[in-house]
């Protein structure tokens, strides 16, 4: 053998574990975009075979309600159901021309029902002022008057 010496043959093992760890992490790079693809096309067709559409229930109450609340109707003989900003409207200029009748089934709201005094609210009788029923019996033919619970709160004129 005539000629230069060769140096001895040694392992790369720096290239070999670079080279092996880029491979797997392409490795599971490929595997999550893969899943991630398939995940998006499947995920209608799984979301439907897991619930089976429970909201369709949902729904239709919801459309019942917004028709109800936003078209004009016949709701029994004798009353009619117009759309809530009709109505809305319409208390407005009941409210402008007499607040004390908004309540057409209580009456006039003419008499106070509680103390005015701050504080949680006191029964008129409680506060020495007198009676809080109404000296008339509504009109309409409504429910008794309130007769000035903690929770009832009058207007007063």
């Amino acid at each position: 053998m005539s000629g230069p010496h060769r140096n001895p043959d040694k392992l790369n093992t720096i290239g070999i574990v670079v080279v092996g760890i880029c491979g797997a992490v392409l490795v599971y790079v490929t595997i999550v975009a893969l899943q991630a693809f398939y995940m998006n096309d499947t995920a209608e067709l799984q979301q439907n075979q897991d619930y089976g559409g429970q909201d369709a229930r949902l729904k239709a109450i919801r459309a019942d309600q917004q028709r109800n609340i936003n078209e004009l109707a016949l709701a029994s003989p004798t009353t009619y159901r117009i759309p809530i900003d009709l109505a809305m409207n319409k208390v407005i200029q009941n409210a402008q021309v007499d607040p004390s009748t908004l309540v057409p089934a209580v009456g006039k709201s003419n008499v106070p029902t509680i103390c005015p005094e701050f504080g949680r609210p006191k029964n008129l009788n409680q506060c020495g002022v007198g009676s809080a029923a109404p000296a008339t019996p509504p009109a309409g033919g409504g429910s008794d008057a309130p007769t000035g619970s903690a929770g009832s709160g009058g207007n007063a004129p």
